[in-house]
């Protein structure tokens, strides 16, 4: 009888443990780096082709490798870091288990060139085709290591079918840098996409940790948020903590700005992000979010690090002396600055719900009675309740229609197959519009609404290839970091196809020269700023869907504010778009647009029967 069970070969289990540690070229990036960096160098040039699948080349000036130490590390488990399991207790180095070299030469044709420092004449060659060495031999190289990954899997089709596109992997590579590039502000990193430099982290000129730290965070984030933190220095019961905290007056809507590392590397914890806001006090408002870098040095046998293969997760112990030296650090730096006792200020940063409050319009409609039109009616929209009440006309409309030229006024819908009665505005209060219907009360929420109507007019005229744009007097001009221009590289395409004219201006410079028509009188800078941050914030999934998620995004950007009150006219127009739109309950982002209050429940409350 067979046997059932039996033992994997070395080439299979090299390309399970390749599952396990290698997802994309970002992973094989960051696996490569961290042996750069534990290799002592202090610069690391990172090269890359079609996003990395094409080409990665990582060159360092660090230790090197002697001829037999370069074919070892082809071998699994093979590794300088540890020499046993008490050795994981006490760690300090990125990488430990030696599977990433194998496990990267498995799924891949990739060339070792290196030169053990302080050694003369040759180096070493070793060449591997898909997990085999196919050649070891002496030549010519510099000091240190350079290692070329091509085609990377070239021999596990599957996994290339699910990969995403090149742009979407620089940027995940580029973000993945980012982050080492802040934890090791004592080496020089640059990164090269398709010949060019998008990343640029300088060698620092000062062994001053603070200027280090502060160099680099200018060179990878900017010089604005230096200028606008405070800097940490605080020592705890064995934890040291460095870095900058942004100010309570330069906060985010989201997370993008946050970046913890502990012993150089970099880590997500909810235990830390706490410890942070509980050291800002009653000084950060409610869904807000601080930016920070912060450097946490500890003893290794505090931090378990072998926790994930792809070390992404770590097990702290001692967690209340770490939690109450974080609150401590940013308690104390606010103070040193002295901020924390100010009442809180309002961000730089786009608030959205009032910032896009337009004075004159809002995007699409005319709030001048001399111009304003009513649309034609259209079918209502099934799933609502038929209103019994008859369309809403006043004199004042029907003199204001006939001022205006047909050629300049926008029709939202088609024209309609027959005709509807709409409901009519019985009062406005601030963001909120009251309808009077055979069913009750309705309230409708005017951002929410007007939301749904930029929504599907966007989106129509893009399918039509229509969309009506209008110049900017003076282009705006994106001065981006490497991130932001990175991600903003990826969705481009998409921003100019929806009516967002954006070009590329030269290193991390982007300039936008025009917008969509029905964006009205918007605030360029801050609908740029919120854009960028909302790019951080997207993916790369199916490209239709991604367009319509921008399309959502951005129509409730331009929207009007919840805090500004429309007038009668202004409210009565708005409520006669919504109802011609293809899903008026709803706003593209899925909130409701409109709540109803039935007779039966308003009698109810008031005891009536």
């Amino acid at each position: 009888m067979s046997a059932k069970i039996r033992v994997l070969d070395e080439h299979t289990i090299n390309q399970i443990a390749a599952g396990e540690v290698i997802e994309n070229p970002s992973s094989v990036v960051k696996e490569l780096v961290d042996n750069s960096i534990d290799s002592g160098a202090k610069e690391i040039t990172i090269e890359i082709k079609g996003g990395g699948r094409q080409l990665i080349r990582i060159t360092d000036d660090g230790c090197g490798m002697s001829f037999d130490d370069a074919v070892l590390s082809f071998e699994r488990h093979a590794t300088s870091k540890i020499s046993s399991v008490n050795d994981i207790n006490d760690l300090y180095s990125m990488g430990f288990r030696g599977e990433a070299v194998p496990s990267i030469a498995s799924i891949s044709k990739y060339t070792l060139l290196t030169r053990l420092q302080g050694t003369e004449g040759d180096g070493t060659m070793v060449i591997v085709d898909g997990g085999r060495i196919i050649k070891a031999c002496a030549a010519a190289c510099s000091y240190g290591t350079t290692v070329e990954v091509k085609s990377l899997f070239f021999n596990v089709p599957v996994r290339r079918k699910f990969q995403r596109s090149p742009n979407y992997d620089a940027h995940e590579i580029l973000k993945m840098l980012t982050k080492l590039a802040l934890a090791n502000p004592e080496i020089k990193f640059e990164l090269i996409s398709n010949q060019k430099s998008i990343l640029l982290a300088k060698r620092p000129a000062t062994d001053d940790a603070k200027e280090q730290i502060g160099d680099r965070t200018a060179d990878v984030i900017g010089r604005e948020f230096v200028d606008q933190s405070a800097y940490v220095d605080h020592m705890h019961r064995g934890y040291e903590i460095r870095g900058f905290i942004g100010l309570p007056a330069y906060t985010k809507h989201n997370r993008s700005g946050q970046y913890i590392f502990i012993n150089k590397r970099p880590v997500f914890s909810p235990l830390i992000h706490n410890a942070i806001r509980e050291g800002f006090g009653t000084t950060l408002p409610t869904n807000r979010h601080p930016q920070f870098i912060l450097h946490i040095t500890m003893p290794g046998d505090l931090v378990d690090i072998n926790v994930h293969p792809q070390k992404k997760e770590v097990r702290l112990r001692q967690e209340s002396d770490l939690k109450k030296a974080v609150c401590q650090a940013v308690d104390q730096a606010l103070h040193v600055s002295g901020i924390a006792p100010v009442t809180y200020v309002d961000s730089p940063v786009l608030n959205t719900s009032e910032q896009f409050s337009p004075t004159e319009s809002f995007a699409g409609f005319s709030l001048n009675p001399d111009t304003f039109t009513m649309p034609r009616p259209s079918t209502i929209p099934s799933g609502f309740t038929k209103p019994e009440i008859s369309v809403y006309e006043e004199p004042v409309v029907a003199v204001a229609e006939e001022k205006v030229d047909k050629e300049e006024q926008i029709e939202l819908i088609p024209e309609p197959k027959k005709q509807v009665n709409i409901p009519r505005v019985q009062t406005t209060i601030q963001g909120y519009i009251l309808l009077e219907t055979s069913e009750g009360l309705s309230l409708v929420d005017q951002k929410a609404a007007h939301s749904r109507v930029v929504f599907e007019k966007l989106r129509r005229q893009k399918e039509e290839s229509s969309i009506e744009v209008q110049a900017l007097l003076v282009p705006y001009t994106l001065e981006l970091t490497p991130q932001e221009a990175s991600a903003l590289s990826v969705v481009v395409d998409n921003l100019n196809r929806i009516g967002i004219q954006i070009k590329e201006f030269g290193g991390n410079t982007y300039i936008i020269d025009a917008v969509p028509t029905i964006f009205g009188d918007i605030d360029v800078p801050a609908f740029a700023t919120e854009m960028v941050q909302g790019i951080l914030e997207g993916g790369d999934g199916d490209q239709k869907r991604e367009l319509e998620k921008r399309i959502a995004s951005i129509a409730s950007r331009v929207s009007v504010s919840g805090k500004v009150k429309l007038s009668f006219m202004e409210a009565q127009h708005l409520i006669e778009q919504l109802f011609q739109c293809d899903q008026p309950q709803m706003c593209p982002k899925g909130k409701s647009t409109i709540i109803t209050i039935g007779n039966a429940e308003l009698a109810q409350r008031f005891l009536r029967k």
